[in-house]
């Protein structure tokens, strides 16, 4: 009996031990700033989903905005952080049901905001979509605002939203970026309302250490800095710096109930990618994969790529290797960014250094400076060949709409009852330089 509480307790204290280190270990070189903790005044005004407008959803988030940003930011930046709805102009069509002909919910990127896909609703609102854009539990307030979230939080707004709009519209759309393309993904998977989505790098499968994360965090209850993967300045303004291990653990859990769904319920909708082959945030290939398995016949793939990859069925690969242009490749961010952003863009005021960030050399400074020798995707061959920004747009967004164009084209065929099949192949395989 003594024997067996002696081996106990040698175990726990070799448990307790390896989690200090772990603790120690996490937290070296990190030191938590006020906004790496939640806010501190808890916005604790539930908003009550059901027979909630838009424009209630908005006010409560601007409320939430305001309670949790004491740095007191401008109304310009309130205004971009907040959610936005877009209704279609009084010239455009409205069908004999009452309702528009398609709409389309906006769910913007992990540690993002709805300013990132402010372009894309005005491009969709410009062909008559009645546009939603939703602002993630977390986001637009502070970095710490994230530890306190889970993936059903935001699983929860997508279907609020999808279900509003299915109200005002005949077709409905879905977009999202990353982690906001894969709660797309699922909302479709699951929704016979959701006619189409437009994705744009969706996180389909993340770095397998994402499984432990979720281990990981708790730690933070015990040491703070141990609850984040990366814990830096935050001079983004629209999109977090810091990274939470709780935020990659939701990650990897949306996309295991993503998958699952999408086994007992495969999509049979039209389905728009766009990618960058370089991507090192998410994995490219399950992406591609993803996309080969859908057999909607008006579904398509606009994958960006640094060097030279053949055709493939419904893909068109873009050159983005422009290095006369000053750009290597497109990175994981920006894809639905105009170069004339004024915060992302060419001239913006926004710069992704991150990759340099905590290194003893003049990189981070001069990269945040906008001293760089290359926009690129921050992959080992790129750092190679001098200081690399990491693109935050796509300069090749002009053509990228017209991609878009063509899609949403293809997918109306559907309702004209014009062979779509015979349709499509005329159109494939389509090569932009061409």
């Amino acid at each position: 009996m003594k024997t067996g509480l002696r081996i106990f307790a040698g175990l726990l204290f070799l448990f307790t031990a390896s989690l200090i280190s772990l603790g120690v270990f996490l937290s070296k070189g990190k030191e938590p700033q006020p906004w790496h903790s939640p806010s501190p005044f808890a916005f604790a005004e539930p908003f009550v989903y059901e027979n909630a407008s838009f424009t209630d959803y908005i006010d409560w988030s601007e409320r939430r905005i305001r309670a949790s940003r004491t740095d007191a930011p401008d109304e310009t930046v309130i205004a971009n952080l907040k959610p936005f709805l877009l209704e279609p102009e009084q010239d455009c069509p409205v069908n004999p049901d009452g309702k528009f002909p398609g709409g389309i919910v906006l769910v913007h990127g992990l540690i993002a905001s709805p300013w990132s896909m402010k372009p894309m609703g005005e491009y969709f609102n410009s062909r008559c979509f009645y546009v939603l854009s939703i602002l993630l539990p977390g986001h637009g307030t502070r970095p710490g605002d994230m530890l306190g979230v889970t993936w059903e939080d935001w699983d929860v707004e997508v279907r609020y939203a999808t279900g509003l709009l299915a109200q005002q519209v005949d077709r409905v759309y879905v977009s999202g970026h990353s982690a906001g393309g894969t709660l797309a993904v699922l909302e479709a998977a699951r929704n016979p309302e959701v006619d189409a989505l437009i994705l744009f790098a969706p996180a389909l499968k993340v770095d397998e250490a994402s499984r432990y994360a979720g281990y990981i965090q708790y730690l933070g209850r015990f040491f703070p800095a141990a609850s984040w993967f990366e814990m830096e300045h935050e001079d983004g303004v629209y999109r977090y710096e810091s990274f939470p291990f709780s935020a990659a653990a939701d990650t990897w859990d949306l996309i295991q109930e993503t998958n699952k769904i999408l086994a007992q319920n495969p999509l049979d909708i039209p389905v728009m990618t766009i990618a960058s082959a370089e991507d090192t945030t998410v994995d490219v290939q399950t992406t591609f994969e993803f996309m080969q398995g859908q057999e909607h016949p008006a579904s398509f793939t606009l994958l960006y790529s640094q060097y030279t990859l053949p055709s493939y069925l419904r893909t068109s690969v873009q050159n983005s290797n422009v290095p006369e242009q000053g750009i290597l490749s497109l990175s994981h961010l920006g894809l639905m960014t105009p170069p004339e952003h004024p915060h992302y863009g060419v001239n913006g005021d926004y710069h992704y250094c991150s990759q340099y960030f905590g290194l003893p050399n003049a990189n981070f400074e001069q990269c945040k400076a906008g001293q760089r020798d290359f926009y690129g995707e921050i992959t080992e061959a790129n750092m190679e060949q001098g200081i690399i920004e990491r693109i935050a747009f796509n300069p090749f967004y002009d053509e990228l709409l017209r991609e878009i164009d063509l899609f949403l084209e293809q997918v109306g065929l559907d309702q004209r009852g014009i062979p779509l099949q015979r349709q499509i192949q005329n159109n494939f395989p389509r090569n932009i330089d061409n």
